[in-house]
């Protein structure tokens, strides 16, 4: 599947496909903890959240597209080398990883 095909849940049509080969993809909601990595908040993002391979420039990416509005990309986030991707063994189906937001910030996404 490549970015720009429709799924079963709706159509990602937000970026050319012939630059991102998607690998996998889900609902979800996103998450952040800032300033503590103990309290959790809702970012107020929730659609398709996708595994990307941006082809133009080899470099991967998780991306959020809004399936019930403007169905384009409302968060894109590229990995860098030593991304450590934790699944949350207190919840199912949560998976949480480091990112930059003024300072240290922790990304879960409920899929």
């Amino acid at each position: 599947m490549s970015f720009g095909e429709s799924t079963s849940d709706s159509s990602i049509s937000s970026t050319p496909a012939t630059s991102n080969k998607v690998y996998y993809a889900a609902r979800a909601r996103i998450y952040y903890a800032y300033p503590s990595a103990r309290n959790w908040s809702y970012a107020g993002l929730q659609g398709a959240v996708a595994f990307v391979l941006n082809t133009s420039n080899n470099t991967f990416h998780f991306k959020m597209v809004d399936l019930d509005g403007t169905k384009r990309v409302i968060w894109d986030y590229e990995l860098y080398d030593g991304l450590a991707l934790n699944q949350e063994k207190s919840v199912t189906f949560f998976l949480s990883f480091e990112g930059s937001l003024k300072g240290d910030v922790r990304y879960w996404f409920n899929v």
